[in-house]
């Protein structure tokens, strides 16, 4: 199933990516027909042809009038004549002749032409009062002159219907063009959508791949917690009840009760061992539930220091309540109260006997801050990014007996609360645990 969505989603980015440069190419093509249809300029300069050869016949016909009607008239027809059959010329040879022939002029203009060209010798010897020659030449002139300007209309009616039809194409191209364009736009987003689409499949699953890693991880951390946590109490247990038995009578009470509180202290860690563990799997599955309600912070730091003197009444712990402090603030005082039960308790466990551990409470930036420092061994700084992970220890805790799940507790339950758990540590020297809580209880947290 797999490999087909595979292909399917191989063969769509190909067709589309083929949709892709059709477009594009076709919108190019488009592009030069257009840019070429702008270039083409053959109605004008025919326009300007015709128009320049009625002109030179028109004054020709003027010379003719002047020279046989006005005495000493110095006009000089030979030089209107040349003029007039070099535009002529023009007309009726090559692309100009053809087009001609498409305004239904071509044979009368040849006719006109050779006419013209066979009054060379008439024009040369006109002189004055030769009226009957010049009129001829006349009606001659004009017949060309009127036909030259049924042509250069022609050619203009022509030129417009030439001019409105290149202007449809070039509208159809442009519009031909923008809707290439559109689907270029489309295809590429959709290719952009179909790319991120996969990015983030790949995405989702290194993800899963590294929480499988992750689990695999916990898995083996949790088989050795077992194998060590469990296993030794369990061997402490079972050599008492065998030394009890096999004494029997002959043992006294003294040694029965050491044997006995043994057992219990024993007992008493593997509940706590196993409450951990229950707590650990009660929070990734979300079956935490907070009670929000007034939680005063003397009483709230009492409690937790009187919890930690029944464990280790041998211990100094000081509490120090900043000025700025309010009297009680909005939380889960039981889960607080576990967080900070937490953070007390490694920081006695970690820290020399002698040593005072220290609970400071501070206000700052909307925030209750409960810090607690001690001054014990210290997390190594190449470690510290995974100490909240799962049953995870530092390499300077080995030696000393726990589960390696309470900071891991503890900072889920700090963003239950809506804060955060930090700490500063340096190897050898202390650490400083700080839970950060909000002043107030959000009202979407409510």
């Amino acid at each position: 199933m797999k490999r087909g969505s595979d292909l399917f989603a191989y063969v769509t980015v190909g067709v589309t990516i083929l949709a892709f440069a059709v477009l594009l190419v076709f919108a190019l093509i488009r592009l030069l027909d257009t840019e070429a249809e702008i270039r083409r300029s053959q109605g004008d300069n025919m326009l300007w042809s015709i128009s320049q050869a009625q002109s030179a016949a028109l004054l020709l016909d003027v010379a003719v009038s002047q020279k046989s009607s006005i005495p000493d008239s110095e006009v000089d027809i030979a030089r209107r004549y040349d003029v007039l059959l070099s535009r002529l010329a023009l007309l009726t040879e090559g692309p100009q002749a053809r087009y001609m022939e498409e305004l239904g002029m071509g044979a009368s203009l040849a006719r006109q032409d050779s006419a013209i060209r066979a009054l060379e010798t008439e024009l040369h010897t006109l002189a004055l009062g030769d009226a009957t020659v010049a009129l001829s030449i006349h009606e001659l002139l004009e017949t060309l002159s009127r036909d030259l300007g049924r042509a250069a209309n022609r050619s203009m009616v022509k030129h417009w219907d030439a001019t409105g039809a290149r202007l449809d194409r070039q509208q159809a191209a442009i519009i031909q063009v923008i809707v290439s364009i559109l689907g270029i736009i489309a295809l590429g987003i959709f290719l952009s959508v179909m790319m991120l689409r996969t990015m983030a499949e790949r995405q989702r699953i290194r993800m899963s791949l590294s929480r499988e890693r992750e689990s695999a991880e916990l898995y083996r951390s949790f088989v050795g917690l077992v194998s060590h946590q469990f296993r030794t109490p369990l061997a402490v247990i079972d050599s008492s009840m065998q030394r009890i038995l096999r004494s029997g009578d002959a043992m006294d009470q003294a040694e029965i009760q050491r044997r006995a509180l043994q057992v219990r202290s024993e007992v008493r860690d593997l509940t706590r061992l196993i409450e951990a563990t229950l707590e650990v799997i009660r929070l990734d599955t979300g079956q935490v539930a907070m009670k929000p309600r007034n939680c005063d912070i003397a009483a709230l730091l009492e409690r937790v220091k009187a919890r930690q003197l029944t464990e280790t009444p041998d211990r100094a712990i000081d509490i120090v309540i900043g000025d700025e402090v309010p009297p009680s603030f909005v939380s889960d005082p039981f889960l607080a109260e576990q967080v900070l039960t937490n953070l007390v308790s490694n920081a006695v466990k970690y820290s020399p006997e002698t040593e005072t551990v220290l609970i400071g409470v501070r206000a700052e930036n909307r925030q209750i801050c409960f810090s607690v420092q001690d001054q014990g061994i210290g997390i190594p700084a190449e470690e510290q990014d995974k100490l909240f992970g799962h049953f995870f220890r530092a390499s300077t805790a080995q030696e000393v007996p726990g589960t390696g799940v309470g900071l891991s507790i503890s900072a889920q339950l700090a963003e239950l609360l809506g804060g955060r758990l930090d700490f500063v540590s340096t190897a050898g020297i202390g650490s400083t645990f700080t839970l950060r809580l909000p002043d107030e209880w959000p009202a979407s947290r409510a």
